[in-house]
């Protein structure tokens, strides 16, 4: 008697065991899919767990701010592209002003069509992003650009030569930035009619043609020299493009390497602290049986004992 006695201890400790297995089986699968409720169940893991987390937050970070520079930098682009489309038709109306075959009515109707693309210019060199002008060096928040009545344009706009920088940057993966504004001074000029030496660049370009086709009368030649400097113009502004053109194909590639390293990560944190849920349930069910198995067992030697008081 003794010795089913201990048998039947035995079993009840046996089927106290399968309980708690099976109790915590059925938490984890329904707890999510997650293995561990509490730190303290795995400190190793709960540490490679909350390591992982981190590292996908700054991946989620540095993937929005790639998503944001790429938006902006696609931005500038459709504005050069459109700047450089209205500088070509800038510089075939020159190119026909010069030619003294057109004659006046000619000569007047390029005048006013360039002077309508020059407005367009000025009006792409005050582009927005965001809310944000993207040529204003820092200070994005004042439009850039302004044209006076008399032809002058001014910049308003962080200088490129200025001490602190124009630039603002996004870092787009630990330690790599990007530079999402420029100065429009740099890129576009300025142009002062009453002062040639405090113009500059493209706008000073089209101030000087502009003032050629406004000579009375019409002088072709004048309109000729500028040939050479608004096709210059026209080259420094696509090489500009072709700079953001190529900080695009890096945002691009960056992309890529951003969602290669969240799978990895992911699949890291999904090891460690996921639930394999087909084997869970295997599992349950194996236990599940084994249990009932238990108790069948129990039941029929505890009957036995009970007939040897009989």
């Amino acid at each position: 008697f003794r010795s089913t006695s201990t048998s039947i201890q035995n079993m009840v400790g046996n089927i106290s065991s399968k309980q708690s297995q099976l109790y915590e089986l059925y938490n984890k699968i329904n707890n999510d899919g997650q293995k561990y409720t509490n730190i303290s169940e795995n400190p190793i893991d709960a540490a490679d767990i909350v390591r992982l987390n981190k590292q996908l937050s700054e991946i989620g970070a540095y993937s929005r701010n790639v998503q944001n520079a790429t938006t902006q930098i696609n931005a500038q682009d459709e504005a050069f592209s459109t700047i450089v489309d209205k500088l070509q038709r800038i510089n075939d109306l020159a190119i026909q002003a010069a030619n003294s075959a057109s004659g006046e009515d000619g000569f007047k109707a390029c005048k006013s069509e360039i002077e309508e693309l020059k407005k367009t210019i000025v009006n792409l060199a005050n582009t927005q992003y965001d809310g944000k002008y993207i040529f204003a060096g820092t200070n994005v928040t004042t439009k850039p650009f302004e044209l006076a009545d008399d032809g002058t344009i001014t910049y308003h706009g962080t200088p490129a030569n200025n001490t602190a920088g124009y630039e603002r940057y996004l870092e787009i993966s630990d330690g790599v930035k990007v530079e999402l504004n420029s100065s429009g001074d740099s890129i576009f000029g300025t142009y002062d009619p009453n002062d040639p030496n405090n113009s500059s660049g493209l706008f000073k370009v089209l101030g000087d043609l502009e003032a050629a086709l406004n000579t009375d009368p019409m002088d072709n030649d004048a309109v000729r020299e500028q040939l050479d400097p608004l096709q210059a113009s026209i080259k420094h502004i696509s090489e500009i493009q072709s700079v953001h053109s190529s900080t695009v194909t890096k945002l691009t590639m960056t992309t890529e390497m951003l969602d290669s390293t969240e799978i990895n990560l992911k699949s890291k944190l999904a090891a460690i602290s996921e639930v394999d849920l087909p084997s869970a349930i295997t599992e349950l069910v194996q236990q599940n049986y084994s249990l009932q198995a238990s108790m069948q067992a129990y039941t029929i030697i505890s009957n036995q004992s009970l007939l040897d008081y009989i």
